[in-house]
């Protein structure tokens, strides 16, 4: 929905956007042309609890305004994307996964009062999705799908250049499509869900599982060194070295991301599949396998015209489309 024309004072030329993720909170100062004036980023801190969570989030942007000395008054909102589904219209959160003890969060009235000006809140893949599509690679795109592949695993859905809510306006839990029957538990309390095998949290937690029925003399396991420490990037590293540890995981990570974005082109038929998140750091050594099954697996009409891409905006899709929201939409 547009926003109405509304006369913004010349003074009014960057809005706020934060990205809520389950280990950090990315917070910027965004033009209207797309570029990040200041940028800060703190972690969640997400055990703490929802209280604390949100507290630090109204310090970072009372940090943020100090650090570019705006006034209030000059700022035109702020944009948030959270994870999980969330009402854009009332800005409820009704249940973030990765975020303990987040349910029926009225996080947009809680940080209006706050800071008294306008706040728009929409899921963090969509967010990240509309940033793609009005400043990074899909621009000019009109039907698209933008997977976040972070700590968890969201989807932001863009239908004839519009963000698609659904009914209850919680469409695009692509993380929480099931692709194995009777499968590993998932943060939503249910089985089998594509974030517990493709996520960087999914994956992790396989791993530690697995750890914990191996010896810890096992020289595979002791390749992996500090487990609190362990990286997405030392994983694919190890996985791709023939570690018997990783190995398989990561390559049945890689299968089943490829086989829910063949699943979402044949139900969809998309234009475009852009990824963004931590995970594409892996670069080409990913995108390759996700691609050559995708087009093994969805239908042949549904392909050929399909373009599956990283994203162009790298960990600020989140806080340029959330500020992006604050333009278009209200």
């Amino acid at each position: 929905m547009k926003r109405p024309d509304k006369n913004f004072s010349k003074e009014c030329i960057s809005a706020i956007g934060v990205d809520l993720g389950g280990t950090k909170i990315n917070i910027a100062f965004v033009n209207k042309e797309g570029k990040i004036e200041e940028h800060i980023k703190i972690p969640t801190y997400a055990e703490q609890g929802k209280d604390l969570v949100i507290s630090r989030i109204k310090k970072g942007i009372l940090q943020l305004i100090f650090q570019r000395d705006k006034k209030i008054e000059n700022i035109a909102g702020i944009g948030m994307g959270v994870p999980g589904p969330v009402n854009y219209k009332s800005g409820v959160i009704h249940f973030a996964p990765n975020l303990p003890g987040w349910k029926e969060v009225p996080l947009a009235e809680i940080i209006k009062q706050e800071f008294q000006m306008p706040i728009i809140i929409e899921n963090d893949a969509n967010v990240a999705a509309w940033g793609e599509k009005i400043f990074g690679a899909a621009q000019g795109i009109n039907d698209m799908i933008c997977l976040t592949l972070g700590t968890g695993i969201g989807g932001g859905l863009i239908f004839n250049g519009e963000i698609y809510h659904g009914r209850d306006n919680v469409a695009g839990e692509i993380g929480h499509i099931i692709v194995k029957k009777d499968g590993i538990p998932c943060n939503c309390g249910n089985y089998g869900c594509l974030e517990a095998y493709s996520s960087a949290s999914g994956i992790k937690q396989r791993i530690y599982r697995r750890i914990t029925e191996q010896s810890a003399n096992d020289i595979d396991c002791s390749s992996l060194g500090n487990l609190d420490n362990l990286s997405l990037v030392k994983v694919f590293e190890l996985a791709r070295q023939g570690n018997v540890i990783v190995k398989d995981i990561v390559e049945e990570a890689i299968e089943y991301l490829g086989i829910g974005i063949a699943s979402l082109v044949n139900i969809l038929n998309p234009e475009m599949i852009v990824l963004v998140g931590g995970i594409t750091n892996e670069g080409e050594k990913l995108l390759k396998p996700i691609r050559e099954i995708v087009f093994r697996r969805a239908m042949i009409s549904h392909t050929k015209n399909l373009k599956i891409v990283f994203g162009q905006l790298g960990e600020y899709a989140g806080v340029i489309g959330a500020a992006a929201l604050v333009w278009n939409f209200y």
